[in-house]
């Protein structure tokens, strides 16, 4: 095309060609007017589709997943995809048949349903043990655990001052407390100290260590219950005993039981 405002002459010293270059660069440019645009155009089976974007950068990627997304829903519509036996047809745009992943839901972790379950740690290590407990707490052992939601049960523990450590440490683990503000304030307490003083401490503080440090896991910690002696005053929740199943677990082949 003829273009007299672009003519080189002695005023001038771009040349001709690179002008027509940059603006060929610019006409052709597809991601340019698609970002400028919003819009992204795809043409499958001879039909054209759009979709409208505001201000969102689209890239080839997009623009393959959209038009898979709405095959997918078209063939659908027409009955074009072959659903397993004995499966009706999915309403249009319905929920997604083959996606069958488990999500539980508010009444699954509904308090007032929950098991409770009780142990005890008479004898047995504090470590182990309180894996044991923080998986009880958590859910870990049902089928439907998720860890975003709130499966686990409650957890009754008795003869919390009866509970072991290994080595030395009934008198080299220390447990440190203190009062913020109070300079030198901070004290410090031996493993058979504590034990002797407040026994349901140590289950306690090894636990809530092993939990998530969210607000789940301080929902999680409140379904703990840590009693010294062998009574618990949780008898009308009809707590199931499962010490057993927590000492198989605790001991491996190799430790003495």
């Amino acid at each position: 095309a003829h273009l007299p405002h672009l003519q080189s002459d002695a005023r001038s010293h771009v040349p001709l060609s690179s002008l027509t270059r940059t603006m060929a660069a610019f006409a052709v440019s597809a991601p340019v007017c698609a970002h400028v645009a919003g819009v992204v155009s795809s043409r499958r089976a001879g039909t054209a589709k759009s979709a409208g974007f505001s201000g969102v950068k689209v890239t080839s990627k997009d623009a393959v997943r959209l038009a898979s997304k709405r095959s997918v829903a078209m063939a659908y519509a027409h009955g074009t995809v072959k659903l397993p036996e004995g499966m009706a047809a999915p309403a249009k745009l319905g929920p997604d048949v083959f996606n069958s992943t488990y999500y539980p839901k508010g009444e699954d972790t509904d308090c007032s349903r929950k098991p409770w379950i009780v142990v005890d740690a008479a004898d047995l290590r504090l470590g182990r043990l309180s894996t044991l407990l923080a998986t009880y707490l958590r859910g870990g052992n049902v089928a439907t655990y998720s860890p975003s939601m709130n499966m686990g049960t409650y957890v009754v523990v008795i003869n919390a001052e009866q509970v072991v450590v290994s080595g030395k440490k009934f008198e080299d683990k220390l447990y440190k407390r203190h009062t913020q503000g109070r300079p030198g304030a901070m004290k410090e307490e031996s493993f058979r100290a504590l034990q002797a003083r407040i026994p349901e401490r140590i289950i306690e503080k090894a636990v809530r260590g092993m939990l998530p440090k969210n607000r789940m896991g301080r929902e999680l910690f409140t379904q703990l219950k840590v009693y010294s002696g062998s009574e618990h005053p949780h008898a009308a929740q009809n707590p199931t005993d499962v010490t057993t199943e927590v000492k198989e677990r605790c001991y491996s082949s190799s430790m003495k039981r």
